[in-house]
Formats: structure tokens, sequence, C-alpha cells
């Protein structure tokens, strides 16, 4: 998970609580949208080529933003998380039931992000052996996550979304260093 990524969800997700918080949902949503579709363009200036999966999170902050600002109701925005975690369980769901771990077709690219000295290392047949049972593992903190974020949209306070929100990338990542390490 890169720091672009994490910039990409947090800072978003912390803007529109504190703008809602200080100017209403109108500008948060507004707000988050505009630095979600922001990161999104950083993120492809950065990789040098577009990446459709870096395109759910603006997409939903969008889609659920609008929809938000329509109803009036920021509990359809609180909810982009929860369906970003359930399409990205799905993902690595499918691309899993196929035989072709999502991670493992993932590491070609990821290998070429990589300092010249390091490339190889990410496509080895121990890291491809790693990177299948990730994929696999990672389906399950996905969801619950998803559940986790969808109670505290639906029972708690923005902040407390925010932080039920911020606390699935601990999971996420270890989950991912568990994996690395004893898988």
């Amino acid at each position: 998970m890169s720091l672009t990524f994490l910039l990409m969800t947090i800072v978003p997700l912390l803007a529109f609580a504190i703008a809602d918080a200080m100017a209403g949902l109108k500008t948060g949503v507004i707000l988050a949208i505009v630095l979600s579709a922001a990161m999104f363009a950083a993120n492809w200036w950065m990789m040098g080529q577009f990446d459709p999966i870096g395109l759910i999170e603006p997409v939903f902050f969008i889609v659920l933003g609008f929809v938000s600002l329509r109803l009036k109701k920021s509990i359809y925005f609180k909810f982009q998380p929860v369906v970003v975690n359930v399409l990205s369980a799905l993902l690595l769901a499918g691309f899993q039931i196929a035989g072709q771990p999502l991670l493992v077709r993932w590491a070609p690219l990821m290998d070429n992000m990589v300092p010249s000295e390091q490339k190889g290392i990410l496509t080895s047949p121990l890291m491809l052996a790693k990177f299948a049972t990730l994929s696999h593992v990672l389906i399950y903190p996905f969801l619950i996550h998803a559940a986790w974020v969808a109670w505290a949209a639906l029972k708690k306070s923005n902040w407390t979304w925010v932080g039920v929100r911020l606390a699935g990338y601990p999971l996420l990542l270890g989950t991912v260093v568990l994996v690395l390490i004893l898988g």
C-alpha cells in the first residue's frame, strides 16, 4: 500500500469530517470530492499510467457524494468505504475463483515501480506464492472492515466513523505483514 494510496483515501475523509462539522454537509462532500479527484490525478501522474483500480475511490466519492447532497443525508457518503471494501473483496474473490490471484497479476506492475537494483524480487516464485495467499486472505479483512464502517456510519458520529474508517489500514497492513512473514 503506497503513501499516495493512503493519502487518496485519508485526506478526503478528514476533509469531509472537518468541513461537515464547520460548514455543513455540502461543503464537506464537495471538498472531499475535489480532494479525491486531485489525489487520483497525482497518483496517475506519479505512476505514469492510468490505474483503473485507483479510480474506485474517487468515483464512489463522487457518486455517493452527489446522492448525499441530493437527499441531504451524509449516510450515503459515509457508505463509500463500505462499497469500496465490499467491491475490493469481491474483486479479490473473483480473481481467486478464476485461479488468477489479483496480487499475482499485479506483481509485474509493482515490480516496475521498485528501484532497478531490487527488480525481480516481487516476481520471484517465493513472493508470487505469498501474493497468492495474500490475495485470498485479504478478502476477509475487507469484509470485516466494511461491516464495521457500516455500523459506525449508521450508529456513530462523524469522528467515530472517521476513526473506524482509518482503523481499517492497520487491520489490512497487519494482515499483509502476517501473511508475508508467516505465509
